[in-house]
């Protein structure tokens, strides 16, 4: 099998011939397009991952840099930019070069934020705060609905030019299921549909979706993966360690393939490369060659030692 269709197999629930794997880190946000591409090339070429996941390091917010809320009615008048942004066409431009560098021997997948994140990060960056967000979500659900939509609708045709540049769909994260902040009900009103809208377009377009569910540190990493349990994604990456749902609860939870298993706060950070591949082999021994991809609970810290994350796909490709 070659990368892609290892991949294909892996979303098919097939066997494959060794458990695909994949790391990625954060780069310098002053990167140009050329110099964040030359960086992801490099990572994967070091470590023979699977796929590439473009990471947005501006955690999208270029978006809604330019939009002040006073009032939750405020996000009912909201004009927010199209693929004139610069983020935008960053992004196109890095999955442009690495389409035609390596397009045809593994698939990439730029990262997307949920609407609902980048629209605490406007409150966050434009002079208020997340309480104020937390509150305006509480006090005006249908404003704050609308706004996810809005944004959701400009991220839908991105995923759209993604695709065209070469992307095979789109490193989704989601945010914001800690019960600290919504009880399960209010979840569903506020935060969900923006979620579907974005996974349903991306599904509509022949693309695939790699579901990340992001817990908050200021909450404990405490996500909720049940949440997510019908979402239209192809592969379900949490926080193993720290959500307090399993690998196996998971994968009962989603019934689909999933990604991760190793902690990137502690055994990927501080462990011995024979731990790290002992860990690896481990868990392909518990979940198989069908439905299961070795990856990090998250991002891994950028100044890692490569030869931890090496070790772990080295020992996937044998186990």
């Amino acid at each position: 099998m070659n990368k892609i269709e290892r991949m294909k197999a892996l979303f098919a629930g097939e066997a494959v011939d060794y458990v695909p794997a994949g790391f990625w880190f954060h780069y310098p946000e002053e990167y140009t397009a050329e110099e964040c591409a030359a960086a992801h090339l490099k990572l994967y070429r070091e470590l023979d991952n699977d796929i590439i996941k473009i990471m947005d390091d501006c955690f999208g917010y270029s978006i809604v840099k330019d939009v002040s809320i006073k009032k939750s009615t405020d996000w009912l008048e909201v004009t927010l930019p199209g693929r004139e942004s610069k983020q935008y066409q960053k992004m196109e431009k890095v999955i442009r070069i690495l389409a035609e560098e390596v397009g045809e021997e593994v698939m990439i997948f730029p990262t997307m934020w949920s609407p609902f994140k980048l629209m605490s990060w406007a409150y966050i960056f434009n002079g208020s705060d997340e309480e104020t967000f937390m509150r305006h979500c509480a006090e005006d659900p249908a404003s704050i609905a609308a706004g996810a939509k809005k944004i959701a609708d400009v991220l839908c045709d991105w995923a759209g030019g993604y695709l065209k540049a070469g992307a095979a769909g789109m490193y989704y994260s989601c945010q914001f299921s800690e019960p600290q902040r919504f009880t399960d009900e209010k979840w569903a009103e506020v935060v969900r549909p923006s979620d579907l809208q974005m996974l349903n377009r991306m599904k509509e377009l022949g693309g695939y979706s790699v579901v990340h569910i992001c817990g908050e540190a200021v909450f404990g990493h405490r996500s909720s993966p049940a949440r997510y349990a019908d979402y239209p994604g192809d592969l379900f990456n949490w926080d193993t360690h720290r959500s307090g749902t399993t690998l196996e609860e998971g994968r009962d939870i989603f019934k689909r393939p999933i990604l991760g298993g190793l902690d990137n706060h502690g055994l990927l950070a501080e462990g011995s490369l024979e731990e790290i591949a002992a860990e690896t082999t481990r868990l392909i021994g518990t979940f198989g060659k069908k439905g299961y991809m070795i990856g990090a609970d998250c991002t891994v810290p950028s100044n890692i030692d490569i030869a931890r994350l090496k070790a772990a796909v080295d020992a996937a490709k044998n186990a």
